[in-house]
């Protein structure tokens, strides 16, 4: 018909345009999300041209195990940047300082162990000290005794005279002290046949299993007690343990240990209580 036009539809120019529309969105989230990760373990991005290095944020004393909150990661520029200089935080949590290192100073691979700190060394409190004793399975209450449970330990020792046996729990800093058990009537007639007395005394009550053999108590970054004891394994075979003592009493558990025998108690989870033990002295055939 004459006069009339005909409207050609827009539909595939539009498509068009909303589809270089989502293409150009895409291109810059995805250059905001890679702006954002490598900035996250700085806490922010670097200037134009420097470099990352990872500074103690607090003064670091040896043989400190290294948390993620003692490191921070500064951007600087390449001629202050040490060469050999850590990039991320992840390359040194767990690592031990094996020098001091002070607040601000770049951290190098010389001033840290090659591995995260887990010997015995690390599972010990301040003021205390990590002994090992001589035991076996019946020692360990069947070998069921594992890392991080709390036993007493008692000592056995088979001893000629009351007067040795008086000495050694002097010795042994107990405020204790024993006489010579009465002898039955069977045996009155044969009290001149050398005896041998046997002393059982509660040396230590309330005290932490360290390791059995070579297995410690697991310790993990962030990690509750709970968590690392429920890591840890029996050791029915291991011939020695290793407890948590206060010095004195890691003197004392030498001497012990070089004289007698040694057993533990197991105590169930929580007991802390302290109790008064009486020493036993029997005399054996």
């Amino acid at each position: 018909m004459a006069g009339q036009t005909i409207a050609r539809p827009q539909g595939g120019k539009t498509q068009r345009y909303v589809f270089y529309l989502g293409l150009l969105l895409a291109g810059i989230a995805a250059v905001i999300v890679f702006v954002a990760v490598n900035g996250a373990d700085s806490g922010g991005g670097g200037g134009s041209g420097n470099v990352p290095v990872v500074v103690a944020n607090e003064a670091i004393p040896a043989q400190t195990r290294i948390t993620s909150d003692m490191l921070k990661v500064e951007f600087v520029s390449p001629d202050k940047a040490e060469a050999n200089a850590f990039t991320s935080r992840t390359q040194l949590v767990d690592r031990v300082v094996t020098e001091e290192v002070a607040a601000g100073a770049q951290i190098l691979p010389s001033a840290v162990s090659n591995t995260a700190g887990d010997g015995l060394a690390f599972k010990v409190e301040p003021g205390m000290r990590g002994l090992s004793v001589n035991v076996n399975e019946v020692v360990t209450a069947g070998g069921n005794i594992k890392p991080g449970d709390h036993v007493d330990m008692v000592a056995i020792f088979q001893l000629e005279t009351v007067e040795a046996a008086n000495h050694l729990l002097a010795q042994l800093g107990t405020p204790y002290s024993v006489t010579e058990p009465p002898v039955a009537p069977a045996d009155a007639d044969e009290t001149e046949r050398p005896r041998i007395f046997v002393l059982t005394v509660t040396l230590i009550q309330n005290v932490k299993v360290l390791g059995l053999a070579q297995t410690l108590t697991p310790t993990t970054a962030g990690g509750t007690f709970a968590e690392e004891v429920d890591e840890t394994i029996a050791e029915p075979q291991a011939s020695t343990a290793t407890v948590e003592v206060t010095p004195d009493n890691a003197q004392m558990l030498t001497t012990a240990d070089e004289y007698g025998v040694i057993r533990f108690d197991v105590r169930a989870p929580g007991d802390e209580s302290i109790v008064e033990v009486q020493p036993t002295f029997i005399v054996v055939d």
